[in-house]
């Protein structure tokens, strides 16, 4: 197993909990690493450091531009709403959404792909299927109208910065 695949289903497993407990603060995510991770588990290589703050990149990214991110699912997602979705499909097309919108150095059919794997571990039997199509439709919104994700991701950005700055 790639050890970014390890990254990726630890922030799954944070996110996971956070959404069931409905409680996205810090200490929530932090609980998390204490009691059910340990550093050296998110890989099986030297840069293990490297995926751990990987894991915290995603987690933390995740939940900073959740607004942002259910949009983009909403939107990509016909005729479901984003509380009908199970919570482990939802939050691996957060982590994907995420990956996709903020992290450039990530092609987003590599976010797609490890959306999908991620899924057939924890998901459901239909959950690939859903992911993948969820995900060509945001990449393709991505693709067809840049200018305006650019401008809701400014927005996302700017709106997070006034939480922060308070």
């Amino acid at each position: 197993m790639k050890s970014r695949r390890k990254a990726r289903e630890a922030a799954l497993q944070a996110l996971y909990q956070c959404d069931t407990c409905a409680n996205w603060l810090n200490d929530t995510i932090e609980l998390y690493f204490q009691q059910f991770t340990e550093e050296k588990e998110l890989s099986s290589n030297s840069s293990h450091q490297d995926n751990f703050l990987f894991a915290r990149k995603l987690i933390f990214g995740a939940r900073d531009f959740l607004i942002f991110l259910d949009k983009q699912i909403t939107t990509a997602s016909t005729h479901w709403n984003i509380e009908r979705m199970s919570r482990v499909d939802r939050n691996i097309l957060r982590l994907a959404v995420y990956e996709m919108a903020f992290c450039d150095d990530i092609p987003s059919s590599v976010s797609i792909n490890e959306a999908i794997e991620v899924s057939k571990r924890y998901g459901s039997d239909d959950s690939p299927t859903f992911i993948n199509g969820v995900l060509d439709h945001v990449a393709r919104l991505f693709r067809e109208h840049p200018e305006l994700i650019e401008e809701e991701k400014q927005a996302a950005i700017e709106d997070e910065l006034a939480v922060v700055n308070g």
